[in-house]
């Protein structure tokens, strides 16, 4: 069982709580249940499809998040560091099912909150309510934003411009599970020139190539 101290602290770092004053915080630690978990490396937090019914909060470590193409054609994978919610726009909606595979990268530990006990923190604390939906409504905003970008011109700014839009973050280390047929089929020009431009990519330092794998050590230098 987490101690008070430590409890408070870990509910603080967490963009859901922040705001909220200190006597609230010991109230909501108080009369909510929460649930504590522990993963060791390589061990799945939550698999794709499953119901999504609770707040996920990982408190302490790292966890990858992976997602596949609807056809599993090919895969995304990047890391997240605590602190972190587990894709909270999924408790309401039309899809209250989790989109990503989560693992853990590491020892790492998570926080839960049923979504009886988020509604009801809802109603009793402002703040939560207004974290709550401002943590949603970026997400949501930050997905629409990307629709209405400029077209990019050249070949390489299209490649980063699918890698981007395929991730949570734009930035840190990312893992693309895709053959090159494939990515040429989601660009809509040729293996060979996909190949020149990712090969001239990996001779820059900017990415890695294996068979059917594309490892991005850091997003946010192939954006520059």
């Amino acid at each position: 069982m987490v101690n008070e101290p430590d409890m408070y602290t870990r509910l603080l770092r967490q963009p859901l709580f922040q705001g909220m004053s200190k006597t609230d915080i010991h109230n909501i630690i108080a009369h909510t249940k929460f649930g504590f978990n522990k993963f060791k490396d390589g061990e799945t937090i939550v698999k794709d499809g499953s119901v999504c019914n609770k707040l996920i909060f990982l408190t302490n470590g790292k966890i990858k998040a992976t997602r596949y193409s609807d056809d599993h054609g090919y895969a995304f994978s990047e890391e997240l560091a605590a602190p972190e919610i587990l894709q909270p726009e999924h408790i309401f909606g039309l899809n209250q099912r989790y989109t990503y595979t989560f693992t853990a990268s590491g020892s790492c530990n998570l926080i839960t909150l049923d979504k009886n006990e988020t509604l009801r923190l809802s109603d009793e604390f402002i703040i939560f309510r207004l974290n709550l939906l401002n943590i949603i409504t970026t997400q949501t905003q930050k997905i629409t934003h990307k629709w209405w970008l400029a077209k990019p011109t050249d070949l390489r700014r299209r490649i980063v411009r699918f890698f981007e839009s395929h991730c949570r973050k734009p930035a840190g280390a990312k893992t693309i599970h895709i053959k090159m047929e494939r990515l040429a089929e989601e660009l809509n020009d040729n293996r060979l020139n996909i190949s020149r431009e990712l090969n001239k990519m990996q001779s820059e330092g900017l990415l890695q190539l294996k068979r059917a794998i594309i490892h991005i050590p850091s997003l946010e230098k192939l954006m520059m």
